[in-house]
């Protein structure tokens, strides 16, 4: 008799910890949800900045002083990945309409 109370209870608490996965499981599966919401709203300004030339100090960017002043110009950089963060979402919105119009039968 003591051996089934032995196994009752290894059974209770293997079902408590197949519980406790089960809610770290879908915690983790919220965690991704919400990092890949992140990164399709900011991929368009990420890609940009990835693009975006970084002065090293002391180097040129492209040998001429003016450009690479305006090329380092925070503003301009600022606009840009505004600017590449719309075309991201239009980009997307496109090719959500284009396959749903396509597999959508």
């Amino acid at each position: 008799m003591a051996s089934l109370t032995k196994s009752t209870r290894t059974l209770n608490s293997l079902e408590e910890e197949i519980r406790q996965l089960r809610q770290k499981a879908k915690q983790l599966e919220e965690k991704i949800d919400d990092n890949f919401t992140y990164f399709q709203e900011h991929s368009g300004s990420m890609f940009i900045r990835s693009l975006l030339p970084r002065k090293i100090e002391g180097e040129t960017l492209t040998g001429n002083k003016l450009l690479d002043t305006f090329l380092q110009n925070d503003r301009l950089q600022k606009i840009l990945i505004r600017l590449a963060d719309r075309l991201a979402g239009r980009l997307g919105d496109g090719l959500n309409w284009l396959v749903n119009r396509i597999f959508k039968k």
